[in-house]
């Protein structure tokens, strides 16, 4: 055989061999794009350490929030320090500070998980109703209960002096703040269709919204002072009175 034609045969063998084989192929291509190999699982392991991470902190948080609502009912939120929470949570004091700042960040925390839990009741109510004045006082129904059943934390809440109808007299940053304005745009779109179908009263429906909300701390609040004495069905039943004379029209003031 000639030069040539040994030339010629070996270029062909090794063609068949090098690109025909997908075996070799693969390799081929993994040597030629290191970074498919070695790259991709430094990525994978960091982003696994990632989320063990934040899957950590957030139990941690979880945990400081339920020892916080311990702690700030029993000693008020003013003589709680970071320590009381630490040793309330079962956790060292680096520990709690490396989940939170301090304990302002504590009390939003918690008023919005709190508030979230509220929310979510209270919503929960109000779909699960056709009318507007249904919705209305299913979610009303929904929100005094979670406060009546909870008496310390509605201690808590009520000392921590936030209006609930005004959103300038919490800092706009917090967290329970972008909850609240939640709750404010559910309960606004129920008297909006409210309005419109004639319900209740003209009116801006995010005011109105607002005045419920004030209402109703003025109503939980005079309850807790005067000793809780009050059954839940008696609160309940004054304030679907309450709603009806507010703002429904004078053909639906009427149970």
């Amino acid at each position: 055989m000639g030069s040539g034609a040994w030339r010629l045969r070996t270029v062909a063998e090794n063609f068949l061999t090098t690109t025909c084989n997908p075996i070799l192929k693969c390799k081929n291509l993994l040597m030629a794009s290191p970074r498919t190999a070695l790259e991709l699982r430094p990525a994978r392991k960091l982003a696994a350490q990632e989320q063990a991470r934040n899957a950590r902190k957030s139990a941690y948080q979880n945990l400081v929030i339920e020892a916080a609502g311990s702690a700030f009912a029993r000693q008020g939120i003013p003589q709680t320090k970071m320590e009381d929470l630490a040793y309330e949570a079962g956790i060292s004091l680096g520990t709690l500070y490396s989940v939170y700042k301090g304990k302002a960040e504590i009390v939003d925390a918690l008023h919005e998980s709190r508030l979230k839990e509220i929310h979510s009741a209270s919503v929960e109510a109000e779909i699960a109703q056709s009318g507007p004045f249904d919705a209305l006082l299913a979610g009303s129904r929904a929100y005094l209960t979670y406060f009546m059943e909870r008496p310390d934390y509605l201690r808590m809440y009520l000392d921590d002096g936030a209006n609930w109808g005004v959103r300038n007299s919490m800092d706009r940053e917090s967290r329970r703040a972008a909850v609240w304005a939640d709750g404010v745009a559910q309960l606004a779109s129920i008297f909006e269709r409210g309005i419109a179908d004639g319900v209740f009263e003209p009116g801006s429906p995010n005011r109105l919204a607002r005045v419920m909300l004030a209402m109703q701390q003025v109503v939980l609040a005079d309850w807790f002072e005067d000793g809780m004495s009050d059954s839940a069905e008696e609160l309940l039943n004054e304030v679907e009175v309450l709603l009806r004379r507010t703002f429904c029209t004078l053909d639906h003031r009427q149970a």
